[in-house]
């Protein structure tokens, strides 16, 4: 029987990376392998935790509030955890706290660190002097894409492997053919101006886009329900849950739209949206470009694009799918290639040494 120990610095109710951790711990479990879970900050529901119990072993979730009660609460489940000789440390998140815990617990095998953001310029400004020292002492670092993987090694001088997320992936059935009235832009996933939140409200309201719907699911403290009321033609849905609320998202929709300024790594919302075949477009961010497979159903812009360019760029599109030049087999194809679970599990086998 083979132990891993994950590692996460933080977990919230949504997001792309809270998406993958529960995947990896999914699909990673069973076929004698064992997983113990650690989170220094979690902010699940009852229903997430209850989820990882399904699949973990053992499930540690901090929920302190201050610095000095996190480091002791770590400190605390490391000693306790000494006892076990775990397979493989999978630590996941960016933060000064991996070290640390990477530096308490024991382990027979490789220490696996996955870097989950861009890693440019602007994502390594962030980074800490501990998680400095982390990116350097892991036996073994994975980035979501090449691109990235390539910033991360040249800032480090060390070599990157590359390895995606997990995702989920979404079936969703074929529609009768036809041209809508008007074309659905939809967006799903945290609530923050990064994210580009501002610009599909303006985009929402422009009048040069009247054959176009804008539909936004998510939460974030800078967006209550009660900000929308001000854009009365975006179509604010707030949260859904689970697979099935994912599903019925990505059928209400025509196209998905990622206008984001953080430095991405792989966005989830962008796989999961491939695997449904949904067309999309989105800025220039980490390895978005990896996963753009052809020039009509998966369209990257530049980051710093203004406002009338990101508008003739959805209008554009609108106008294609309402013209049928649309196709979901070859995104269908390559996310099954790829980016699938089936596709996945014995690459991050191969990285934990597990086989």
């Amino acid at each position: 029987m083979r132990q891993i120990l994950v590692y996460s610095t933080q977990l919230m109710e949504t997001g792309g990376i809270e998406s993958h951790l529960l995947e990896f711990c999914k699909q990673m479990s069973g076929n004698n392998i064992l997983i113990d879970l650690v989170v220094l900050n979690s902010q699940v529901s009852p229903a997430v935790e209850a989820a990882y119990k399904t699949y973990c072993r053992g499930l540690y979730l901090g929920k302190n509030k201050s610095a000095t009660q996190r480091l002791l609460w770590l400190t605390s489940i490391a000693i306790k955890l000494q006892l076990r000789r775990y397979d493989a440390l999978y630590t996941n998140g960016q933060g000064e706290s991996i070290g640390v815990f990477a530096g308490l617990v024991r382990t027979k095998g490789v220490w696996v660190h996955h870097h989950h953001t861009s890693g440019d310029k602007e994502d390594q400004a962030t980074w800490g002097s501990n998680y400095i020292k982390t990116l350097k002492k892991a036996d073994t670092i994975i980035a979501c894409s090449g691109r990235n993987a390539h910033a991360v090694s040249l800032a480090l001088d060390r070599a990157i492997d590359t390895i995606p997320c997990f995702s989920r992936k979404i079936s969703v059935p074929d529609t009768e053919a036809g041209v809508p009235d008007k074309i659905k832009f939809g967006y799903y996933g945290r609530l923050i101006p990064e994210k580009g939140i501002d610009t599909l409200c303006k985009l929402s309201e422009d009048r040069d886009l009247k054959d176009v719907e804008f539909h936004i699911w998510g939460e974030g403290q800078q967006y209550p329900a009660s900000f929308f009321q001000k854009y009365p033609k975006l179509h604010y849905h707030g949260t859904f849950t689970g697979i099935s609320g994912l599903t019925a998202t990505i059928a209400s929709i025509n196209a998905f739209l990622l206008l984001s300024v953080h430095p991405e790594g792989l966005p989830i919302c962008l796989l999961e949206a491939m695997s449904a075949g949904l067309p999309w477009l989105a800025t220039d961010r980490g390895g978005i470009p990896d996963i753009a497979c052809d020039p009509y159903s998966t369209r990257v812009i530049a980051v710093d694009s203004s406002y009338e360019q990101i508008k003739q760029q959805v209008s554009s599109f609108a106008e294609d799918i309402r013209q049928g030049k649309i196709s979901k087999e070859t995104q269908e194809q390559l996310y099954s290639e790829k980016f699938s679970a089936a596709a996945l599990v014995q690459r991050w086998s191969d990285a934990l040494a597990l086989n």
